[in-house]
């Protein structure tokens, strides 16, 4: 059942002669081109690129989102974590102003000074002190007025 093999020349449509060739002893069907005097097998780079890109995808397309929702679990873990964190904070600010109020109240302060030998002042140890606060001018003027006194060298 070995029949010999047939080369048959044509025009493909682009122009480029082509030759195909069969052997009928192994079942195999073997198809080349001929460019320039140079074989090249039908399946080409670009088809081997394409099935490969094909491919990466299918695995990369699934890893990508394994990823992304082990990353949105994590972030949601961070997200508890840092709730009750804050949860804690406060309750801890509560108890902070509680025992500085606490610690504030007259009376105790009272029976501090009174231990440590303070008493009262009497009028007569008792001294007002004026205080001077800078005038505060308003809108551009003042702004400029501010300028001028630095400049000349003013308080």
């Amino acid at each position: 059942m070995n029949r010999t093999s047939v080369n048959t020349r044509s025009k493909n449509t682009y122009g480029r002669v082509s030759s195909s060739r069969s052997v009928s002893g192994s079942g195999i069907l073997n198809k080349t081109r001929v460019r320039g005097g140079d074989a090249q097998p039908v399946l080409r780079l670009r088809t081997m690129f394409i099935g490969l890109c094909v491919l990466v995808a299918c695995i990369a397309g699934p890893l990508g989102l394994v990823w992304k929702q082990s990353y949105i679990n994590q972030a949601s873990i961070r997200l508890e974590a840092n709730t009750e964190a804050l949860r804690l904070l406060n309750v801890e600010i509560k108890s902070l102003n509680l025992a500085c109020h606490r610690l504030a109240e007259p009376e105790r302060v009272e029976r501090i000074a009174r231990s440590q030998g303070f008493e009262y002042p009497l009028s007569r140890q008792l001294e007002v002190l004026e205080v001077r606060l800078p005038r505060q001018e308003r809108g551009i003027g003042g702004f400029f007025a501010r300028v001028m006194r630095s400049l000349s060298g003013e308080s």
